[in-house]
This record gives C-alpha cells, sequence and structure tokens, in this order.
C-alpha cells in the first residue's frame, strides 16, 4: 500500500500540518555531521503527526463508528489470499467482527443502506479481535501458521461459573459452550499474538504487532 493511499482524518492532517510548519521554521543549530542522520529521520516522522518528550513522533486518531472491527490476519494491510477449495474466491487481509444488538430484527431492518445496522459499538477493539484469535478464526487454511511460536500448546478450555450456554450447559470466559453435539469445542485456546488497535478508512483495524506497528505500516494508532 502506497501512504497516499492511506485515509487519514481532517484532524490528523491538521496536526500533521502544523508540525511540519512548525518545523519548517525552526533556526538550524549547529551541529556535528553525525547527527545529521537522526535529525532527517526526526523530521520524515512528522508525516505520522504528534511529538512525544523524546522527539518520536507517533500518531493517534479517533474513531466514532465502531461497530464493524477489522481484524487483520497479518501486519499486512494488502495481501489477499485465495480460497483453496474455490480459488476464484479472494479472503481479503482481515475478518470484520461486531456485536448485534440484542433482539434486533435483520428481516425489518430499517437502515438497509447501513452495512452494520443493528450492531453494538465496541468498547474494546483488541479483546474483540482477540476472542477471534483464540477461537481459531484468524488462521483459514494455515495462513498465520508462521506466527505461532514453536513449541506452543493450545490451552483447554476452562469454564466460568458465571456464564452459560443457551441449555445451560457450562461455558468459557466468552460464553462459548465448552461442549456440545461434536464433543468438545475445539476451537478455543488458539494462539493470540499481541494485537494493537490501529485506524484505517476512519475504522479500527486491530493488527498483530506491538504499539509500534501502526507506525511502521504508515496509519494512525486509535485514540485512546
Amino acid at each position: 500500500m502506497n501512504l497516499p493511499e492511506v485515509t487519514y482524518p481532517q484532524e490528523t492532517k491538521d496536526r500533521v500540518r502544523n508540525l511540519l510548519v512548525q518545523e519548517a521554521r525552526r533556526t538550524p543549530k549547529r551541529k556535528r555531521k553525525w547527527l545529521a542522520l537522526p535529525v532527517v529521520i526526526a523530521v520524515a516522522g512528522t508525516a505520522l503527526a504528534g511529538t512525544t518528550a523524546a522527539g518520536v513522533y507517533t500518531a493517534n486518531a479517533p474513531v466514532n463508528d465502531k461497530r464493524g472491527i477489522r481484524c487483520y490476519y497479518r501486519a499486512d494491510l494488502t495481501t489477499t489470499y485465495p480460497v483453496k477449495a474455490n480459488p476464484k474466491v479472494i479472503m481479503p487481509p482481515y475478518i470484520t467482527t461486531g456485536n448485534f444488538l440484542p433482539g434486533f430484527d435483520a428481516k425489518n431492518n430499517p437502515n438497509p443502506g447501513d452495512p452494520d445496522a443493528g450492531m453494538q459499538q465496541i468498547s474494546d477493539p483488541v479483546n474483540q479481535c482477540g476472542r477471534n484469535w483464540d477461537l481459531g478464526m484468524m488462521n483459514p487454511q494455515g495462513i498465520t501458521d508462521d506466527l505461532i511460536p514453536p513449541g506452543f500448546v493450545q490451552t483447554k478450555p476452562t469454564a466460568d461459573p458465571s456464564k452459560s450456554s443457551a441449555n445451560g450447559m457450562p461455558s468459557d470466559k466468552y460464553g462459548n459452550p465448552l461442549s456440545g453435539p461434536a464433543g468438545p469445542n475445539k476451537l478455543i485456546g488458539h494462539y493470540v499474538p499481541q494485537l494493537t488497535a490501529c485506524v484505517l478508512d476512519n475504522s479500527v483495524a486491530v493488527i498483530p504487532g506491538g504499539p509500534e506497528i501502526c507506525a511502521h505500516l504508515g496509519i494512525p494508532s486509535l485514540e485512546k
């Protein structure tokens, strides 16, 4: 993905513009030649807006609508994946996740033009996508096998006494049944990498990686 293709909120654009103007107006001080490179790197970082006390530029952007959260398979915003059973079907680099409002009637949707109609606002996008990783949904066709550390052992589901499924059977901490017609639920306890909430196309994008991953990809971090 080219940086010009990334959509930033207007507030972030204004902040970037102000930082660039301030940087240009500064009176340059005499520096030894070996210090020139770090200065150039720091100035280039203004493209990501905002500063810290250490002089490292970072970016934060808000997202008002958090009903549909993008969970990315990898720290890669563009790679798509053909479905092995039908190569003509292409999986995007993420899945979209969300929670429906209790009692929502999709057949009588008052906002049919809204793809997220009937969905709840997600207060913790990282936990929302972490659940998908835990359930094994983020490794279709083994495309994220290389992210799993050697020696990783899938944990066994643990019942949460405060939760139960519709039939009264014990559930895990997310409310998923520990057993069913097919036996124990094997889609719990999968590897969950470190995840970070970023902003892309005015949507929350939860991406595998530490706090630096958003800047590495050239997109803002989600403003808390």
